[in-house]
């Protein structure tokens, strides 16, 4: 008789249980997933019991004995005489699991104490934790309904967990757990220097939930027709972690967030702070708000904004001329600084007055590109209007004005889209008087150069919302209100640990880009486990010598070849 394939064991409440999976093959992704499992019966002493659904439905194997082995129910008339009893019950409970890229993130996690802070934060769901966290770092395109099957073949430590269990732990993560986790993790950022800037912004996340309170329409850039909540992300600079979350309703604007983050910081962290903002967080409201907490910042300044257009029209025509005193090597194109002071009179607070250190920069090259692109839209602009069609898009409403004379004398009705506008060469001579330029705002940094360098580093809070969104599981919000909180914390979770072992790639000479086959190979490492009547073992495979290189150079010491659990 053929034997019963594709089985794993799952071990619920001191229970195991077998199931049957059916994989199916993602063409997209070039790669299988399981796409659905059925209950075959459970393990009683060893002995395999059918459930009555899976025997009514396959009347075939009533009255006969099965034995588990090796992801399969093998007929016990089929099973080969083996003399050696003793190596035939070793193979029958050894068992191999997916275990390399689950050791390295978990070394990763006690060595950057990450570990620590989750032990102390949840004394008792700590390994649950750290493994639904690594599940999505390892398996990011599956979701949790699939963790308990795909923790049968993997070593990611923590308890058997399926959908009810794990919708229960999530609704478990209380608020003052969030913040007392986040808190210890604000400590030991750069061992709480003064100077360390951390980068602060906001991402939307689409969502179908018509139950979540917080699921809002807004500015989605991804999305536009569809609702959202909003992520808030805080990073540390230096090493590239996340320090700080909140899920927004998705509604709020981001130049209104920074009084709740502050209110937030205020309560985690007794020591000064220092933000990397950009354009969206601009207003004189916020920097007003910066200087009286005695938060030190360097944003991007709108164009719009008074001071900073004052300030590039004086200085804007010396960079224009391209002289090389104001010239930085540094930073590869034209700076200068000039320094003014912020006045504020308020019943409240009376006078006030701050330095407030304002950087222009210009770069031929960003000059051309902005030109040329700018330049381009325009001409598809005008194609468009030739074919009859009026674009509804910001930049057209900025340089085509409908012609006066036409509005007045002729009806829309008679009149083609390309006599009704022309195109307005003023405000095209507005936007290249300000191409190739930027501004920068600082309450501290008084150097247009260094202000600049740690501004560029704003990106990693980029990268981190790209990997959270499309490598740990946080592209779509599916959940209940209840459990909302706890599964953003848990993907939360898995960005730290992604970013982390992102950083050690790259202090190794080892492009961060390469973290996915890096996963992939490290996850391929089998770790087998036996089960004997005193103490389960695990034995590695034979780890290849360009593995253990890749260990060593991460700073990850390798595995013993057996020990006891």
């Amino acid at each position: 008789m053929d034997p019963i394939r594709n089985i794993i064991k799952v071990r619920v409440n001191n229970q195991d249980y077998l199931y049957q999976y059916e994989n199916a093959w993602d063409k997209e992704k070039q790669r299988s997933y399981s796409k659905h499992r059925i209950t075959v019966g459970k393990l009683v002493d060893g002995k395999v019991q059918l459930g009555r659904k899976f025997l009514t439905n396959n009347p075939q194997y009533k009255d006969i004995e099965f034995k588990f082995e090796d992801h399969k129910l093998i007929a016990a008339s089929d099973l080969p005489t083996v003399n050696d009893a003793g190596v035939n019950a070793v193979l029958s409970k050894t068992f191999p699991l997916n275990a390399g890229a689950s050791y390295v993130l978990k070394e990763i996690a006690q060595q950057d104490g990450l570990l620590g802070d989750l032990k102390a934060v949840f004394p008792h769901h700590w390994k649950d934790l750290l493994a639904l966290a690594m599940f999505f770092v390892i398996y990011p395109e599956r979701n949790l309904a699939n963790y308990d099957i795909t923790a049968a073949h993997s070593q990611l430590g923590g308890n058997p967990l399926d959908s009810q269990r794990i919708s229960k732990l999530l609704e478990s993560i209380t608020a003052d757990q969030r913040q007392q986790y986040m808190k210890r993790r604000l400590n030991h950022s750069c061992g709480g220097e003064n100077n360390n800037f951390w980068a602060f912004d906001t991402t939307s996340i689409s969502s179908y939930s018509e139950t979540l309170s917080k699921v809002a329409y807004g500015h989605n850039k991804e999305d536009p027709e569809m609702p959202m909540i909003k992520i808030a992300l805080l990073i540390d600079e230096t090493n590239g972690e996340p320090l700080y979350y909140k899920v927004l309703n998705g509604s709020i604007a981001d130049v209104s967030l920074l009084r709740n983050l502050f209110v937030d910081l205020a309560q985690l962290r007794d020591k000064q702070i220092n933000l990397v903002l950009d354009k969206g967080f601009c207003s004189e409201h916020n920097f007003l708000m910066m200087f009286r907490n005695h938060v030190g910042f360097i944003a991007g300044l709108r164009s719009d904004l008074a001071i900073a257009a004052q300030t590039v029209d004086q200085l804007m025509p010396s960079l224009r001329l391209a002289l090389p005193e104001y010239y930085s090597p540094t930073i590869g194109c034209y700076c200068a600084t000039k320094q003014i002071d912020w006045y504020s009179a308020t019943r409240a607070h009376g006078k006030e007055q701050y330095p407030f250190y304002i950087h222009v920069y210009y770069d031929k090259q960003r000059e051309a590109s902005e030109i040329l692109n700018m330049t381009e839209l325009v001409e598809s602009f005008k194609a468009r209007l030739e074919k009859g069609e009026v674009p509804n898009a910001p930049y057209f409403r900025k340089f085509f004005k409908k012609k006066k004379d036409k509005q007045k004398t002729d009806k829309p009705d008679n009149v083609k889209p390309k006599d009704l506008y022309e195109f307005d060469v003023q405000s095209w001579v507005t936007f290249t008087r300000t191409c190739g330029g930027f501004v920068l705002g600082s309450g501290e940094v008084k150097s247009a150069s260094e202000a600049l360098n740690i501004y560029r580093q704003k990106d990693t809070v980029e990268k981190a919302f790209n990997n959270y969104k499309d490598k740990c599981g946080g592209r779509r919000i599916r959940c209940r209100e209840c459990a909302l909180e706890g599964k953003v914390f848990v993907t939360y979770l898995s960005l730290c640990l992604r970013l982390m072992l992102e950083r050690r790639l790259e202090r190794a000479d080892n492009d961060p880009s390469n973290t996915p086959r890096v996963l992939e190979r490290l996850n391929s490492l089998v770790l087998y486990r036996h089960e004997t009547d005193d103490k389960p073992k695990l034995y590695w495979q034979e780890i290849p010598k360009e593995d253990r290189l890749l260990m060593e150079r991460l700073r990850i010491k390798i595995p013993a070849p057996i020990f006891v659990i």
